[in-house]
């Protein structure tokens, strides 16, 4: 497995995986793919966040993004908040997602840094998945909304 920056080259196949990511956990937002295409070539101008392509054989079969932040319970720590990870439906449940993490670790997280996600509730799956590789409830997210009218 490979992991390269994305490139302009890239931003139809991340605004389709985006979609899927989106449709897999269950996430209720109706963002077309021209939307999706302008998000991620946003990140790529502004910076604001890192994309990053997965390869295997050449073929992509996902992507991550995420940025980097001093972990707020100690700056000095570095901190890897992933935003979005996401492998095609077509390659999973082949243990891509859990080497996608480990090269990730591997190559993006410094030593004594740490990673940060947040996983809806409505994803059990992914849930599952991130406590299989390692990762841990820290805290609970909760969230209320006030109505427009």
């Amino acid at each position: 497995m490979k992991l390269r920056p994305a490139g302009e080259d890239d931003l139809q196949t991340l605004a389709v995986l985006n979609r899927q990511l989106l449709d897999g956990e269950g996430h209720p937002s109706p963002v077309t793919l021209p939307d999706l295409v302008d998000r991620h070539r946003d990140w790529l101008g502004t910076g604001e966040w890192t994309q990053d392509i997965l390869e295997v054989d050449g073929m992509v079969v996902g992507y991550i993004v995420h940025g980097l932040n001093p972990y707020p319970l100690d700056p000095q720590v570095p901190e890897r908040f992933i935003r979005q990870f996401c492998i095609d439906r077509a390659y999973r449940r082949h243990g891509l997602g859990r080497d996608a993490f480990e090269l990730f670790m591997e190559m993006r997280l410094e030593p004594g840094g740490r990673v940060t996600l947040d996983v809806l509730e409505s994803n059990p799956a992914g849930q599952a998945f991130w406590q299989a590789v390692g990762c841990r409830p820290f805290f609970h997210r909760l969230e209320a909304f006030r109505p427009l009218a």
